[in-house]
């Protein structure tokens, strides 16, 4: 009964806000954004949606209508955020897209009337300062804040203070590299940083190395993402961690010892030429581990066939998806075929595999293979360039003594043609020219025997 009733105010609430929509987003509207409703997947209630994205807008509009709960204005011109040009008052707005726009400066009270407001992207832009800690303070309903992609080198003291309900966060792709490893505690106490955030990217921000405790307090995090910066190792990070993304990092090799989150879902470590080196039981410790993506990293060659240790037979086991794809990886162990039977999908195309005996196995796997037909041969150069699925027996006749025998009995068999080649050409040539391998010994003019004859 509740459900029923719940939706036909739902259906009423739709054809009252239909009259509304008419105003604000009509032909006859200033701005002629696209207006739309739809249900909220969370709540369930009905929410408001006006798309202003791509419309070439120069300012913040300067009346938002009470109806609308998300408000997209990203990808235009807007360069400034003030209230005294365009004063914002709202209870119902839950969600602000302004990126993609020209903002330089925000005005440290223009959020001060939003008080609802669950989520803001203000990434890509040309943002230098946020100006001091009261630019977020009435925002203590926000739940997700996107700064990245913008120009910032420090943020002010205490600036997500207020913010008690954030759970993610995005700095990435500014210069606050050196600034936010400038102690092991300035996400908490410098920043006011809540503890309990779920989500936390820190990527592109030139950072070298993190103080061994830099995330100790961040117990709840289940979304890292490192990627793009300057490491040389994993850092110490929380056991709660379930997306990591390394990409793109100066590491070496991978090992074990800076690989224990039992709770690791996903793994990135793609977009590295320095890697090298998969380190027996590099992921042993990944219990939970059900996507890795290793990938455009053209100095690795050889992909460990114990990285994930011996695999058991009879069991199912992680990962459900694996990626390999554009490295230099010459080979991989059929050991593998254990670790593939219980996998969705696994990408292995644009390597440098040589095409053996020890590669055919790959091909009953063809149905979980990502593009099967472009994993190709590298070596050996007379096969380059062909599918490993359309690889022939006389392509590697040595994977196929049963048509073509044994290479040991092959070479064999040629040793003893040519030894029989040669017998037949000796006897030929002793038959053709009987006399002339034992010399002249015939007695001649010159012969000593005549003279001696001649003189008695």
């Amino acid at each position: 009964m509740f459900k029923i009733i719940l939706k036909i105010l739902c259906l009423l609430v739709f054809l009252v806000d239909g009259l509304v929509l008419g105003q604000l987003c009509g032909d006859d509207s200033e701005y002629k954004c696209m207006c739309k409703q739809k249900t909220d997947e969370k709540t369930h209630f009905p929410v408001v949606i006006a798309d202003c994205s791509g419309l070439n807008i120069d300012s913040f509009p300067a009346k938002v209508d009470q109806d609308i709960n998300y408000l997209y204005l990203s990808v235009n011109n807007i360069e400034e955020l003030d209230p005294k040009l365009q004063k914002v008052v709202s209870n119902d707005l839950e969600i602000l897209d302004l990126s993609h726009n020209k903002i330089r400066s925000i005005n440290d009270e223009f959020f001060l009337n939003i008080y609802n407001l669950r989520e803001l992207d203000l990434s890509h832009n040309q943002i230098t300062s946020l100006g001091d800690d009261s630019i977020f303070q009435n925002l203590n309903n926000l739940e997700k804040l996107d700064l990245s992609f913008n120009e910032l080198k420090t943020l002010p003291n205490l600036v997500f203070m207020k913010l008690s309900k954030l759970r993610s966060l995005d700095l990435g792709y500014n210069y606050l590299g050196e600034f936010l490893t400038g102690s092991k505690d300035v996400l908490t106490e410098t920043l006011g940083l809540n503890v309990n955030i779920t989500s936390l990217s820190l990527n592109g921000l030139n950072i070298s190395d993190f103080h061994n405790i830099y995330f100790e307090e961040f117990k709840g995090i289940t979304h890292l993402s490192l990627a793009n910066n300057a490491l040389d190792n994993i850092p110490s990070l929380p056991y709660s961690v379930e997306y990591l993304d390394l990409s793109g990092n100066n590491f070496t090799f991978v090992s074990a010892r800076y690989l224990n989150y039992h709770s690791l879902k996903e793994l990135l470590l793609n977009r590295m030429p320095t890697l090298k080196e998969i380190h027996h039981y590099a992921f042993y410790n990944l219990f939970a581990l059900e996507k890795l993506s290793i990938t455009d990293c053209p100095n690795l060659k050889a992909f460990s066939e114990l990285a994930f240790d011996v695999a058991p037979k009879n069991e199912r086991l992680h990962p459900k998806y694996l990626s390999l794809a554009r490295n230099s990886l010459l080979r991989l162990n059929e050991s593998y075929k254990y670790f593939f039977r219980t996998m969705d999908q696994v990408d292995l195309t644009q390597n440098h595999w040589r095409c053996d005996c020890d590669i055919l196995w790959l091909r009953e796997f063809e149905h979980i293979l990502y593009k099967p037909h472009e994993i190709r041969c590298f070596y050996p150069s007379e096969i380059r360039h062909r599918s490993i699925l359309d690889l022939k027996e006389k392509d590697l006749p040595d994977c196929y003594p049963a048509v073509y025998g044994k290479k040991s009995h092959r070479i064999l068999i040629i040793i003893l043609v040519s030894a029989v080649l040669v017998l037949i050409g000796l006897i030929f040539y002793l038959i053709r020219y009987p006399t002339s391998w034992l010399g002249n010994k015939h007695i001649g003019p010159n012969s000593p025997y005549n003279l001696a004859s001649t003189s008695e």
